[in-house]
């Protein structure tokens, strides 16, 4: 009988501290884009990313993920700051969280219906992510102009909303 409770005594709390902890929800970025200063930059009036995380059933640590983003970007051309914007969104965006970690690309898509995202030879957009107690930080590799307009990227540190 002893030894049964020297056993509980070791594993109950191992079991306890094992449990995954659950992302899901809607995360808000915090950190001012790179491109502007961060003197400028309030977040709602210059710039703006979302990423939500939706727990996939049966997959322990999957999550579906979608960013959502826009930028507020001098156009040259236009000659004004205009509002671009940006989005991951489709049911192919699967991370698998291990070791605080996750990372996506899209080396396996090769085109989105019938017009193709890459050119022969063009680098796949990759996404890694770190998860902390209580923010998540994104980091984007050859996504410009893939998902989002002129200046959008999902890069940042994102916070529960």
């Amino acid at each position: 009988m002893n030894n049964y409770l020297i056993l509980l005594a070791f594993v109950l709390p191992s079991l306890a501290f094992s449990q995954n902890i659950d992302y899901t929800g809607e995360w808000v970025d915090s950190s001012p884009p790179s491109t502007v200063s961060s003197s400028e930059t309030i977040i709602g009036e210059k710039f703006e990313n979302t990423l939500t995380l939706e727990k996939i059933k049966n997959k322990d640590d999957s999550y579906k993920f979608t960013f959502f983003g826009w930028r507020d970007s001098y156009d040259k051309y236009a000659r004004q700051v205009i509002k671009f914007s940006g989005q991951m969104l489709a049911d192919y965006f699967v991370i698998e969280v291990r070791g605080n970690k996750a990372y996506y690309n899209d080396d396996a898509l090769v085109e989105d219906g019938e017009l193709p995202l890459y050119r022969e030879g063009e680098e796949r957009c990759k996404v890694y992510f770190a998860f902390n107690k209580d923010s998540i930080t994104v980091k984007t590799q050859d996504c410009n102009f893939i998902y989002g307009g002129f200046g959008v990227a999902f890069d940042g540190t994102y916070k529960k909303n």
